[in-house]
């Protein structure tokens, strides 16, 4: 079943009303899927689990907000991009503008997109990251991966904040190059996939 035919399945008046089994639906549908969006967006395993128990918790919690033409996918994929960017807000002040650059390149290229398309990507941007120049990969990986903040990153590899700076600016505007080209080829393969 396309994810994009999900929405049909979804009885957004009966979770409005409280009704769990409707609920219990949407979570089945929907979790892995935003569990790997919150991946590509964090790169980190325990921040994607728990943004997306988050994302769940807050639908559950503000259901009788709900109107009736609402894309529960779209609410969804909205809700854990915002947790996300509230994250690095609060911990990653320093980052911010580069995180929600690299937001909107993810958001450009996943919002109508099945699991396996999502999954596809999510190897391509490993790869991507590993092809970045040994210094930008590093400081990237530190950054996007294991939390860190620009300070901690100048701390720990012995290099100026202004380094830090340069070599995550300068690695987002390479994958923001590398990944548009190589999604736009994966969107085509599976379109052309999809007519036979």
């Amino acid at each position: 079943m396309n994810s994009n035919d999900r929405n049909i399945n979804v009885d957004v008046n009966a979770i409005r009303n409280g009704d769990k089994a409707a609920f219990r639906t949407v979570i089945d549908l929907y979790y892995k899927e935003v569990y790997w969006y919150a991946k590509s967006l964090g790169r980190d395993d325990t921040l994607a689990k728990d943004l997306t128990q988050e994302t769940f918790f807050t639908l559950w919690k503000k259901r009788d907000k709900l109107s009736d033409g609402v894309v529960i996918k779209g609410w969804l994929y909205k809700s854990v991009r915002n947790k996300f960017l509230d994250h690095v807000k609060k911990y990653r002040k320093e980052t911010y503008l580069l995180e929600t650059a690299f937001v909107e390149t993810l958001d450009s290229v996943v919002w109508s997109e099945n699991q396996e398309i999502l999954r596809r990507k999510m190897e391509i941007i490993d790869r991507e990251i590993l092809n970045l120049p040994k210094k930008c990969s590093k400081v990237f990986l530190l950054s996007k991966k294991e939390g860190l903040t620009n300070n901690e990153i100048a701390d720990y590899l012995g290099v100026s904040l202004k380094t830090v700076e340069g070599h995550l600016t300068k690695a987002i505007k390479i994958l923001k190059e590398k990944l548009r080209e190589k999604f736009s080829v994966l969107f085509m393969l599976f379109r052309h996939l999809g007519q036979n």
